[in-house]
């Protein structure tokens, strides 16, 4: 962080609608964090049904209140209930380059022309959002060079589990026959799941149980949330080597998450990736 700078203003917001704030000024920097600041008719997280930040008209990071505020605890956040952030880099890496990657660089090769922030309320009255952005200038360092473009991109997928049972999740991006991707973590908010299975070119690679899965988190600095399922390849807060690369480009042919429901439920599944803006 160089520079901690206000949004303007939303437009259109109401309590029942999308608002929006174009974030053009911020083009030619690389923006590391949004911090908003809610604010007016009660507002909470809770009512925030839909954010997503688009650049080009397409959608970077996708998510809600509640759920965004649930991944922050999860990584050690402060609780705060008229503060939601934003953020793309990961704080409390080990190493300078896995805390820098997935901040976006927004400088004239990144290839983003427009960047706007959208924001969907339900049920509030006379809301009132204002937030800043914390922006570096983008370097010709050397050491950050692989990192640079990297976005940490995040997606939004709903999976009904039909009954108990194991299934495999469509986690967005996954499938190595569509490209695959290169994920930091794949957050699934569910109630009912039991275990979890990462599955690379026939090889079981991760297969705990959620007490296990959060026993490990947990010695990792992280603080499990209820009602949220992480695979987190990199929860040693180290990037190199830990996250978990399903792109066909890396030579991988098949990759699948599975997870072992207690009962049916319908889940929300997000993933964090770090990948280029151009993909997807």
């Amino acid at each position: 962080m160089n520079k901690q700078i206000i949004l303007d203003a939303f437009q259109g917001l109401t309590g029942t609608g999308t608002a929006f704030v174009d974030m053009n000024k911020f083009l030619g920097s690389v923006l590391e964090k949004i911090t908003l600041q809610l604010a007016g008719g009660a507002l909470t997280k809770s009512m925030i049904t839909s954010i997503q930040l688009k650049g080009n008209s397409k959608v970077l990071w996708e998510s809600s209140g509640a759920r965004c505020d649930l991944t922050n605890l999860y990584n050690g956040g402060v609780s705060d209930s008229t503060i939601l952030k934003i953020d793309f880099m990961d704080r409390k890496a080990m190493t300078v380059n896995a805390k820098q990657a997935g901040a976006i660089d927004l400088s004239v090769g990144s290839g983003i022309k427009t960047l706007r922030l959208e924001i969907t309320l339900s049920g509030a009255t006379t809301p009132a959002i204002t937030g800043f952005c914390d922006v570096s200038p983008p370097t010709n360092d050397p050491s950050e060079a692989l990192i640079r473009p990297l976005i940490a991109r995040r997606h939004a997928a709903t999976y009904v589990a039909p009954a108990a049972g194991t299934f495999v999740l469509p986690v967005p991006h996954l499938n190595p026959s569509e490209g695959g991707s290169t994920f930091r973590r794949i957050y699934l908010f569910s109630s009912n799941i039991t275990n979890i299975k990462t599955i690379r070119e026939g090889n079981i690679e991760h297969e705990l149980t959620k007490l296990g899965n959060e026993h490990s988190q947990k010695e990792n600095g992280k603080t499990p949330q209820a009602g949220l399922v992480v695979f987190d390849p990199c929860q040693d807060l180290q990037m190199t080597g830990r996250v978990w690369d399903t792109r066909k480009e890396s030579g991988i042919q098949s990759a699948s998450l599975q997870a072992t429901f207690s009962a049916g439920e319908t889940i929300t599944i997000e993933t964090e990736e770090l990948l280029p803006f151009a993909p997807y």
